[in-house]
C-alpha cells in the first residue's frame, strides 16, 4: 500500500469511513440518473488522490452492479507512453486496508500474443496511484473477486487488449466488472503545458473545450478518436486503460455515460483554498449502459 496515509486514509476504519461517505454522497447526486445506469459493470474513475477523486469514484461504484456473486474485478490503469509494453500482475496478492486481493491468473496466457509485456509480481512492481487508489473501493465493494490488474499504453496495443479482455471474459463465463482509471488534462507550468496562458481563461479552457473534446471522444465510443484526443489535446494521462474498456464494451454494444466531471481547482474552492488557476488537474466519472 504505497499510497496509504497520503493519497488515501491508513488502516480499515479510517478507509471504510470515508469510502462510506464518498459512497453515500454520490448515492445522493447520483438519484436521478442511476434508474438509467445501474447496474452498470464497466465504469471509468480518476486516480487523484481521494481529496479530490473520492467523490467521483463513488458516483461510479454507485452505478456499477450490487451482484455479490461478481467474480473479477478488472483494473485498467495507464501512466504509460504510447510506445511502452502493457504491464500485468500475474500472481500473488495485492494488499488493500480490506484484506488481500488475490491475483486472476487465467489471463495470463492471453498476454503472451502481445510481445513485451512487464509481469509484475509481490515485491517486485513499480507503484502507481492510477490502480491502487480503486483497490480499496473494489476490494470495498466486491470483497469475494479477484483482480486482474493491468496498466494499458495509449496507442493502437490498447485496441489490442480491449478485443482480448472482451473475448476473454466472453469465454470464461465469469462474473467480472471493468474498471477504468484515468486523469483528465494536467494544466499549468508543474505539468510543463500553458497553451492558454494562465489564471481563469486557462482554466476555462480546460473545462469548457479540452476536457470537453476528450469527454465528447469517450462518449462517441470512438477508440482512435479517444487516442488521437489524448496526444492532440494532452487531455489525459491514461487513455489507453479507457480504450480497452471502451472495446470491452462495443463488444457488448454499450456505450459510455457522463456522470460528473470537475477540476482540482473546483475541489479546492470548495475546501476553502480558494480557485488556483495556476495548476490543476480534470476529472471524469461515468460508466458504460
Amino acid at each position: 500500500m504505497d499510497f496509504a496515509g497520503s493519497w488515501y486514509p491508513r488502516g480499515r476504519e479510517a478507509c471504510l469511513s470515508k469510502i462510506e461517505s464518498y459512497l453515500t454522497e454520490g448515492d445522493e447526486s447520483a438519484a436521478a440518473t442511476r434508474s438509467g445506469v445501474a447496474p452498470a459493470r464497466i465504469g471509468i474513475v480518476p486516480h487523484a488522490g481521494w481529496v479530490y477523486s473520492g467523490r467521483l469514484a463513488g458516483r461510479t461504484f454507485n452505478c456499477l452492479t450490487n451482484d455479490p456473486g461478481v467474480e473479477l474485478v478488472v483494473l485498467l490503469g495507464g501512466h504509460l507512453g504510447q510506445g511502452d509494453p502493457i504491464v500485468a500482475m500475474v500472481e500473488g496478492e495485492w494488499e488493500t486496508p480490506f484484506g488481500p486481493f488475490v491475483i486472476h491468473e487465467g489471463f495470463t496466457a492471453e498476454l503472451e500474443r502481445f510481445g513485451s509485456v512487464v509481469l509484475e509480481r509481490e515485491g517486485r512492481y513499480t507503484p502507481d496511484n492510477s490502480t491502487e487508489l480503486q483497490l480499496p473501493f473494489a476490494k470495498h465493494r466486491f470483497p469475494a473477486a479477484r483482480l486482474l490488474p493491468l496498466r494499458v499504453p495509449p496507442g493502437n496495443v490498447a485496441i489490442d487488449l480491449g478485443r482480448s479482455l472482451a473475448g476473454y471474459l466472453e469465454r470464461s463465463g465469469l462474473n467480472a466488472v471493468v474498471i477504468a482509471s484515468t486523469d483528465l488534462t494536467h494544466y499549468g507550468p508543474n505539468y510543463g503545458f500553458t497553451p492558454k496562458g494562465r489564471g481563469p481563461s486557462a482554466l476555462a479552457w480546460v473545462r469548457a473545450e479540452n476536457d470537453a473534446a476528450f469527454i465528447r471522444a469517450v462518449e462517441s465510443g470512438q477508440s482512435p478518436a479517444i487516442l488521437a484526443a489524448m496526444h492532440r489535446k494532452h487531455a489525459a494521462c491514461s487513455a489507453g486503460s479507457v480504450v480497452a474498456a471502451n472495446e470491452i464494451a462495443l463488444s457488448r454494444g454499450q456505450r459510455f455515460r457522463t456522470l460528473a466531471y470537475t477540476t482540482s481547482a473546483d475541489v479546492s474552492a470548495e475546501l476553502g483554498a480558494g480557485e488556483s488557476a495556476e495548476n490543476f488537474v480534470g476529472y471524469l466519472s461515468g460508466v458504460y449502459c
